[in-house]
């Protein structure tokens, strides 16, 4: 397959060259990702001022691009602008850190596939749970098998189907050979306990870091944060219709809204 390869990291992030050697043994890569970290960004991009890019990677490797932008500007600007032939799939990672649950929302990884989703094209989210480094060349093995897997899925006609549709991969927080397996999951919506602590005080004013944690896991093993935390991988499609089907079928049928003049 031809792959768009990505993360939120940054071009340089162990995460993203495990991924690439992985996807890179099997598939055709164009690495196009940030110049500079740009974790927690969601889904921002950049359209008021030029997006700068530089070649960057090895001239023996695959051809690579550092952005300097978001990581939704990577997968817009390689689509519309970089590629010579449309990709097959997009992928972004590995994320060190989990973007589980409502953290998705957040994680400018998970950013990049929507984004690959918005064009058609089958696009992924790989993460490992915890900030361990050196599991993360043993689940991008894992993450190819799965892209695969999903690729194939009903003899293609999945991908085919669901061209909007992309899949958020999360690994446990432990060494592959302790991974249970994997769980097609459900999005958790598990609430974030955010609290803020003094930083102390600059010319800027008072700073503050935030912090928290998840509060009010759901029970049940079909939601992805749940999932992890019993070790097994979580993969969990996405789509990109946010409407509430409840609030639209109970507000059409209360009759006609009013019509608010100026």
């Amino acid at each position: 397959m031809r792959i768009l390869l990505t993360n939120d990291d940054g071009v340089e992030a162990v995460g993203l060259r495990c991924l690439a050697e992985a996807l890179g043994a099997r598939h055709e890569l164009l690495i196009v990702a940030p110049a500079h970290e740009q974790s927690g960004i969601g889904h921002a991009f950049t359209f008021k001022s030029p997006l700068y890019h530089r070649a960057a990677g090895p001239g023996d490797g695959p051809l690579t691009y550092a952005v300097d932008g978001t990581p939704a500007d990577c997968v817009k600007f390689a689509v519309a602008h970089l590629a010579r032939e449309r990709p097959e799939a997009v992928v972004a990672g590995m994320n060190i850190g989990e973007n589980s649950g409502i953290s998705s929302i957040y994680s400018g990884t998970v950013a990049a596939a929507r984004e690959g989703a918005l064009w058609g094209i089958p696009s992924f989210a790989f993460s490992v749970a915890g900030t361990i480094e050196r599991y993360a060349a043993d689940y991008a093995v894992r993450a190819l098998e799965i892209l695969e897997w999903v690729m194939g899925a009903e003899g293609g006609a999945l991908v085919r189907r669901r061209p909007r549709t992309f899949y958020n991969v999360n690994f446990p927080a432990c060494a592959p050979s302790e991974c249970r397996g994997v769980r097609v999951t459900r999005q958790s919506l598990a609430f974030f306990d955010d609290h803020y602590r003094s930083a102390g005080h600059t010319e800027r004013g008072e700073g503050f870091l935030l912090s928290g944690e998840k509060r009010n896991l759901e029970a049940g093993r079909e939601y992805d944060s749940r999932t992890l935390g019993e070790h097994y991988a979580a993969l969990t499609p996405l789509g990109l219709d946010a409407t509430d089907p409840d609030a639209f079928a109970a507000l059409q049928a209360a009759g006609p809204a009013p019509f608010l003049s100026a």
